[in-house]
């Protein structure tokens, strides 16, 4: 559908489109009402990823703070489009105090108003490359040239995709040349997606999980041996925009690009957990944890042998005592969208090979009898559904 000339475009939804409350696939969790517990338990695992403690209170608290912000990011950005340009002063004021960032590497983080990063850079006539990969250029570009010519603004934006045409020996050549380079570190992902960077990423420990980072940022800044700067956005307790760098660092051919990634990753997870609420990217979280690799999906529980004696011990008690045997689910379970088996209180993933997570209703509520299974799910589910889930250790057998 056609614009009016002068309407504002639509604002970028790639990242904008994650938060604890976003699961793949899935609606928002919504401000008001009561979302889904369900809804709550995956945004409470994503979370606590960061914050192995955090309980469900901290989550909604969490969630209403970014509902604030983002509340206070529409109304000024909205300003931008009627001629109040106070939200850019600050930018301003930074980059004339900090005149070094107009060359090498400028990384940063989907934190806060993160689309003001290159504005001060073309309000003062500088040109400016963003590397990013494609799918966020195609949400990010429009809106983002919309609004440097509304501005007004005199440098040329330069949009490099990863995964596009001889884009890293574009890359090379515009550092070469002095100009500032922007990446979000945190996009974490190259162009074969984040399946790839699950399968091939450097193994990186957060608080309470594993997450796999792509390594080829760290290869090209030891190969280029340019400066690279760290800057963050964020929103102070005033409603103020704040900038902020942190000690420009160096690397050469000598370093080790794993040791790199590792320092870089440090740095961005420490603004995050500062402020929580203002980082609008967790959908990386999800998308880069090691366990939802495949060799992690397919990990099995249990010996091949003890598997053997326990199927043999399941299907006499089918055949003998449906009645009286119980299956009994120990853990906290649950089937997620791209079927996924998810045991939450082992932090551990399966193929969910059918399994809905309705079928779990019963056990969640109750202690049926094997019998009482087959009648509601019939005897092949229980033959397979019932027995696996024994022998992932996610449910045993009782009397």
């Amino acid at each position: 559908m056609k614009r009016a000339p002068g309407s504002r475009p639509p604002r970028s939804g790639s990242p904008r489109s994650s938060g604890p409350g976003r699961r793949p696939g899935g609606d928002a969790v919504p401000d008001a009402g009561r979302p889904r517990e369900a809804d709550l338990l995956w945004e409470l695992w994503n979370l606590q990823a960061l914050m192995p403690d955090a309980d469900r209170e901290d989550l909604l608290a969490i969630q209403r703070r970014q509902q604030e912000h983002l509340a206070r990011e529409r109304e000024a950005l909205a300003g931008l489009w009627t001629g109040d340009k106070g939200l850019l002063a600050p930018g301003h004021r930074f980059l004339a105090a900090n005149a070094d960032l107009k060359a090498g590497l400028v990384l940063s983080l989907h934190q806060g108003p993160y689309q003001l990063l290159a504005e001060p850079f073309l309000h003062e006539g500088v040109d400016t490359s963003i590397l990013l990969n494609s799918r966020a250029m195609a949400s990010f570009q429009e809106g983002t040239a919309a609004m440097t010519g509304h501005l007004g603004l005199r440098g040329r934006l330069e949009w490099i995709p990863v995964g596009g045409g001889g884009f890293v020996r574009k890359l090379i050549r515009r550092v070469r040349e002095g100009r500032p380079v922007l990446v979000y570190l945190d996009g974490n992902t190259g162009a074969q997606g984040m399946a790839a960077t699950r399968r091939r990423g450097l193994r990186y420990r957060l608080p309470g999980r594993e997450i796999r980072l792509r390594t080829g940022l760290a290869k090209l800044v030891c190969r280029l041996g340019c400066p690279v700067h760290r800057v963050s956005l964020h929103w102070d307790q005033a409603g103020g925009l704040v900038w902020r760098r942190d000690p420009t660092v160096h690397w050469g051919r000598g370093d080790d690009p794993a040791v790199v990634t590792r320092f870089l990753f440090d740095w961005c997870f420490s603004q995050i957990m500062t402020r929580p609420d203002q980082w609008q990217y967790w959908a990386m979280l999800r998308e880069s944890s090691s366990c939802f690799s495949f060799s992690e999906l397919a990990d099995p529980r249990m010996p091949a042998g003890l598997r053997s004696d326990f199927k043999r011990a399941f299907a006499t008690c089918l055949e003998r005592s449906p009645a009286t045997v119980k299956l009994i689910l120990e853990k906290s379970v649950q089937v997620w969208p791209g079927d996924v088996l998810a045991d939450l209180s082992e932090d551990r993933f399966y193929p969910a090979a059918g399994l809905r997570d309705g079928d779990l209703d019963p056990l969640r509520s109750g202690t049926p009898s094997l019998a009482e299974l087959q009648d509601m799910h019939g005897e092949v589910w229980v033959r397979f559904h019932g027995l696996r889930l024994c022998l992932l250790g996610m449910a045993r057998l009782g009397g």
